[in-house]
């Protein structure tokens, strides 16, 4: 009786040893896994967005200045000033006379030359390709290689706008500077109504003097008009009548 209760005794030492044991290599265990575990940077880097590919290359230029040559036209090489503050683009008329201010969300336009000041409810053609995007219209963008524009290194991009009120797609081919943020530097048309090439020189990126977008408060609609004039009146030279002057 006396060697059953000192097994029992051993037994239920021996056990607790082992519980023991095991308890203190599962501790030891998890403090190794906590100590090898490292904690996550608080000052790790974060990755830079990519850049957009989507949406219409110029909607992201608001303000800016250039000249421009050329336009939708094909063989158009003129060239005059164009601006833009928001939604407003200003571009200079043809042959230097008097400019265009065409609100790009209304495509409601304002031209003012020397003949006077009118509106019309459609964007001048020298608006293009800023007045090409519009609700509804689907942009696609596809990568086209690389490129040096005036000394530019540009990301040569074709853009596709079609569906919404468009009958046909209009294609564009691009040339974005890299060192003006991808300010569309060349614009080729390939096809949409036009097959004319546009060139943007002395881009300047930044706010526009809000002056060049002032407009009359009161325009004619339609074409401007030559003032008017009253008729000169010409008068009758005088004749001779039997030997006196008739008036």
């Amino acid at each position: 009786m006396v060697r059953w209760i000192v097994l029992i005794l051993l037994t239920g030492g021996a056990a607790a040893q082992v519980t023991g044991t095991r308890a203190q290599t599962q501790e030891s265990a998890q403090g190794q896994a906590q100590e090898q575990t490292p904690a996550p940077r608080q000052d790790a880097a974060v990755p830079s967005p990519t850049p957009a590919t989507q949406g219409f290359p110029f909607d992201q230029f608001q303000e800016f200045s250039a000249v421009m040559v050329g336009s939708v036209l094909s063989g158009d090489d003129r060239e005059g000033h164009i601006y833009r503050s928001g939604k407003l683009l200003r571009t200079q008329g043809t042959e230097g006379l008097g400019y265009f201010l065409t609100d790009l969300e209304s495509h409601e336009t304002y031209g003012l030359t020397a003949l006077g000041c009118m509106n019309d409810s459609h964007p001048y053609f020298r608006a293009f390709p800023f007045s090409a995007a519009r609700p509804g219209r689907k942009i696609e963008r596809e990568p086209a290689g690389k490129e040096s524009v005036d000394g530019h290194v540009c990301q040569v991009e074709t853009v596709t706008l079609s569906s919404g009120d468009l009958a046909l797609p209009i294609k564009l081919k691009l040339w974005e500077a890299e060192d003006l943020h991808g300010f569309p530097v060349k614009v080729q048309i390939l096809n949409g109504g036009g097959r004319g090439t546009i060139q943007y020189k002395n881009v300047v990126l930044g706010p526009v003097d809000p002056t060049l977008f002032i407009r009359p408060k009161n325009c004619a609609h339609g074409l401007p008009q030559p003032p008017n004039k009253k008729p000169a009146v010409k008068k009758k030279a005088p004749t001779r009548a039997a030997g006196k002057l008739q008036p």
